[in-house]
């Protein structure tokens, strides 16, 4: 259970909902659909795995693969997805959600389990009108001594729509500059130009053992351009405008960013407009991993979402289909408020509890002969500057 709650918060993919048999969070075998059409410029998935648990034995998550995955869009077309990754089924390139169209999501698996979820509509989102931070020493993250991390909090204002029910959650990615790409234990990173230096492609090597090291020695290589990290948002953040219908929102808090560094970082912030029985899911979801004890503790059982087996309308599906129209605000934290400077020792030392160890061989005999490592894009990393970094 741990581990698939971990997985439902990072997808964020998370009606009428219904708590699991207690039992089944010790002995399980869960089918877990992640899936969230939007109207953004980027490519749209669902992510099908299965969950299987024992009461002797730890969870493992396996991808469901080749199943045969369609989008019903307005009880006339049919998208059919194709499996671009273990588990992941990608729509065509040039698919976006579009305010009032109506999706509905099935799939069969290659045992011929056929699943279905509810039709799931997509409102309108209100723009972001403004965000802003605020610096306080004392942040919700603290070290491992206990002490609190000091901290940017994050706001937003926006103007609720008039006259009909709207339902919210936010999610955010951050980006932090990173100085170092690579670290290699009891070895040396290696990178082998191919043509003229500075002129083209590199050939990685990577960390290559070097037996003439301590087992226990690490170095680390700075990076050898511009790199960013990227972090998301885990906590499951959901608001219905039930007493405050129509009115403008002022001072929503979509963040609390953890300060390791003095350098500028981009949060980008997503506002999403969710249907009612979407926000019904999330807020159950919520309560019962966020609010009661810690996210590593397991809530009473799992709940079940709007994707059902249809000959067996009694097995648990886990994760929740639905459409959302998102409304985007990128903004720098330029951390010119921030108090304090000595107690910030960089991302490289919040991430790793050290401070870097830089190679005194130059890193190869065989390279270039510089310390330090490419940036290697990622889910988490990147090496395109982000948009709205400049502004």
């Amino acid at each position: 259970m741990p581990k698939l709650l971990s997985l439902l918060l990072i997808w964020l993919m998370l009606g009428c909902v219904s708590a699991y048999d207690p039992k089944l969070s010790l002995d399980a075998d869960l089918v877990v659909v992640s899936g969230m059409i939007t109207d953004l410029p980027e490519t749209q998935t669902i992510s099908l795995s299965r969950s299987r648990s024992k009461r002797d034995s730890a969870d493992v998550v396996t991808p469901i693969r080749r199943a045969q995955v369609d989008v019903r869009v307005d009880e006339a077309t049919t998208i059919r997805l194709t499996e671009s990754q273990p588990g992941v089924y990608a729509f065509p390139a040039d698919f976006r959600g579009k305010v009032g169209s109506r999706y509905q999501l099935r799939f069969t698996t290659e045992e011929g389990e056929s699943y279905a979820s509810t039709v799931e509509s997509m409102t309108v989102a209100p723009a972001i009108q403004r965000a802003y931070d605020q610096f306080t020493p004392t942040g919700p993250t603290v070290r491992a001594d206990g002490t609190p991390i000091p901290a940017n909090d994050v706001y937003i204002d926006f103007q609720d729509p008039a006259g009909t029910r709207n339902f919210y959650l936010w999610r955010w990615r951050l980006y932090e500059t990173q100085l170092w790409c690579a670290t290699c234990k009891q070895g040396r990173y290696m990178v082998r130009d191919i043509g003229p230096v500075g002129a083209g492609p590199l050939d990685v090597v990577g960390c290559v053992p070097d037996q003439s090291l301590v087992y226990s020695n690490l170095y680390d290589y700075a990076c050898r351009s511009q790199c960013w990290d990227i972090f998301y948002s885990t906590a499951i953040d959901t608001f219905s405008d039930i007493y405050t219908n129509g009115q403008t929102q002022v001072g929503h808090k979509v963040a609390s960013i953890p300060i390791y560094q003095l350098d500028p970082a981009l949060i980008v912030i997503e506002q999403l407009s969710i249907s009612a029985d979407a926000y019904r899911y999330y807020k159950l979801f919520a309560d019962q991993v966020q609010n009661t004890g810690t996210l590593a503790d397991s809530p009473p059982a799992p709940i079940s979402g709007n994707v059902k087996n249809l000959n067996n309308v009694q097995e648990n599906v886990v994760g929740y289909f639905t459409a959302a129209s998102v409304a985007v605000s990128r903004y720098k934290l330029k951390r010119q408020n921030v108090t304090g400077a000595g107690r910030y020792q960089g991302l490289f030392y919040a991430q790793t509890g050290r401070l870097p160890n830089v190679d005194p061989g130059g890193g190869s005999t065989f390279g270039t002969g510089i310390p330090s490592a490419l940036c290697v894009p990622s889910a988490t990393r990147t090496d395109l500057i982000p948009e709205g970094w400049n502004q």
